[in-house]
């Protein structure tokens, strides 16, 4: 399923997706070229070709009135989720635990995720997500959490999941996030680049102890240049192509 805000496409049948280099690059040393990579939260295109069944003007005009230059949240919601690119614990001194390599391995050792309630779990990726899926070694027991999510500029703002299917990590489960309009990529223990989003507890009785954690990434996009084939074989359909094209952070 293809969403794009609010918007459901209607039998995707394919998508295709492009990511432009851009220049963000390191010297290597011995070597002539530099080592490239892609630069998140801006610069793909996506291709969503699908067909409108039955064939209806309606769903036709709603498509195309997409275009209309208001970027929104495109989410393919894989049933593969990714894994997080960044992962760390941060407590009182200050000390930072990097939990990344364990929080990506389904069979590492299991890390705590949040020992006290002067703890900050961070959770950092280069593109948007909307959910955390954890997977606990050991069932926590916690007070009320608190998220938040980076602003660009070192600073944090208040974030309420949309639901916790973790039930305040006492179970299995995914946390969904809505993604703020204003969410930035930011630096934390010198890690640039990525979007952050952070918890914190009241209290704890008992620290849950993680597995793994995986996200399901979106995209902050427009839509243009929807086209409809007219010239379609089945009279009772509609072939569409419809290109989205990711915009740089808010």
């Amino acid at each position: 399923m293809v969403k794009f805000g609010t918007y459901i496409f209607p039998h995707v049948l394919g998508i295709r997706d492009e990511y432009p280099r851009l220049q963000i690059q390191v010297s290597l040393p011995g070597r002539s070229w530099s080592y490239r990579r892609d630069r998140g939260g801006v610069g793909a295109k996506f291709t969503v070709r699908g067909e409108i069944r039955p064939a209806s003007q309606l769903t036709r005009d709603e498509i195309a009135a997409l275009a209309d230059g208001v970027a929104r949240i495109l989410d393919f919601e894989e049933s593969d989720l990714t894994v997080l690119e960044k992962c760390f614990r941060w407590e009182t001194g200050p000390v930072w635990t990097d939990n990344t390599a364990e929080s990506q391995s389904p069979g590492g050792t299991p890390f705590i995720l949040l020992g006290a309630a002067t703890d900050y779990a961070y959770f950092g990726h280069r593109e948007r997500f909307n959910q955390l899926q954890f997977d606990l070694e050991t069932l926590g027991s916690y007070g009320a959490r608190s998220w938040e999510y980076s602003d660009g500029s070192g600073g944090w703002k208040p974030l309420t999941p949309s639901s916790d299917g973790t039930l305040g990590f006492t179970q299995d489960g995914i946390v969904v996030l809505t993604p703020p309009t204003d969410w930035k990529q930011d630096t934390i223990n010198s890690v640039a680049g990525k979007f952050w989003v952070r918890v914190k507890v009241a209290s704890v009785t008992t620290a849950a102890a993680v597995n793994q954690i995986q996200i399901n990434t979106v995209f902050n996009c427009i839509m243009v240049d929807p086209n409809f084939d007219r010239t379609a074989k089945k009279y009772n359909r509609i072939p569409y192509n419809a290109v989205f094209l990711q915009q740089e952070n808010p």
